[in-house]
């Protein structure tokens, strides 16, 4: 169905004006930009109304930290969405200048896949700047193909393909033809990535923090079907607009023949262990989403 027109000059403005936010942070040398994008969304980020969801799931994910431990925690986490927005356009310059930008642990796991192609999932939440995994394995070769939230504003969608960290990379929108895409990539021998850290209505619940929070089992489901490994992968955010990613070993799949127990426990697995990194570094994580169905 045809957009109103109307409608299409909003979504090309709205592009257009994209494109030069994107072009002019990108003439700023990446560790200014970071910092600057840090600084604004400290500014602004307490004004929104999201804020109020992040201050209301911070209080009740950590019921003993004070409201100055709260203040702290959502001042780091506007710091950190700002820094990760700026760094989008400097992604070429990450992985030039990754050497001193990027250290990568596990990465030899990423070298073995490369080396002998078989299907693969990774997992990971929004931590830091999460986009920064894909460049990570493309620098060994290895081109993962991620799932994404497709914007709503079609134009939106093309400037961000134009930015894939790598030739063969194929990103696929989330929707009903998702898992039959991601199916179709696995079976070719190649590698996928999900973000499993926010609501999904279709999911299965999983505890976090505490309580239950509907979760994307796909990576798991897909995973039981093909027999893929699973490997958790992290990021970190270090001074100076710095990486650190970190690829874990596979996890251990359950002694169950009840497939549909095997992925309960997985999604179940992989959850706690991204509770456990926000718990290291709440101020990297994604907290204006509502996670939890309260």
């Amino acid at each position: 169905m045809k957009n109103h027109p109307l409608k299409t000059l909003r979504f090309r403005l709205e592009a257009a004006l994209v494109a030069v936010l994107l072009f002019v942070v990108r003439l700023l040398p990446l560790t200014t930009a970071s910092w600057i994008g840090g600084k604004i969304l400290q500014l602004v980020g307490p004004c929104l109304p999201v804020h109020r969801t992040a201050r209301r799931n911070l209080e009740r994910a950590f019921p003993e930290k004070d409201s100055a431990e709260i203040r702290r925690i959502l001042n780091g986490m506007w710091n950190n969405l700002g820094r990760t927005a700026a760094e989008y356009p400097h992604h070429d310059t990450i992985k030039a200048e990754a050497s001193s930008r990027l250290e990568v642990h596990g990465g030899e796991r990423l070298e073995k896949l490369a080396a002998n192609p078989r299907p693969a999932v990774f997992f990971s939440a929004h931590l830091a700047n999460w986009e920064v995994l894909p460049i990570a394995s493309a620098l060994r070769n290895l081109p993962v193909n991620p799932v994404f939230r497709s914007p709503n504003n079609p134009y939106l969608t093309e400037l961000f393909e134009a930015r894939r960290p790598h030739p063969d990379v194929q990103l696929v929108a989330k929707g009903p033809r998702a898992v039959r895409e991601l199916i179709k990539i696995l079976k070719q021998n190649r590698s996928v990535a999900l973000l499993i850290d926010q609501k999904l209505r279709e999911g299965i619940p999983a505890k976090f923090f505490g309580r239950d929070a509907m979760t994307p089992s796909a990576f798991a489901e897909l995973a039981q079907m093909l027999d893929c490994d699973i490997y958790p992968t992290r990021v970190e955010r270090l001074p100076g607009a710095r990486f650190r990613a970190t690829i874990y070993p596979p996890l251990t799949k359950p002694d169950t023949t009840d497939r549909k127990e095997a992925v309960r426990i997985l999604t179940q697995t992989a959850t706690t262990m991204i509770e456990e990194w926000v718990r290291e570094r709440p101020s990297e994580w994604f907290w204006v989403h509502r996670r939890w169905p309260d």
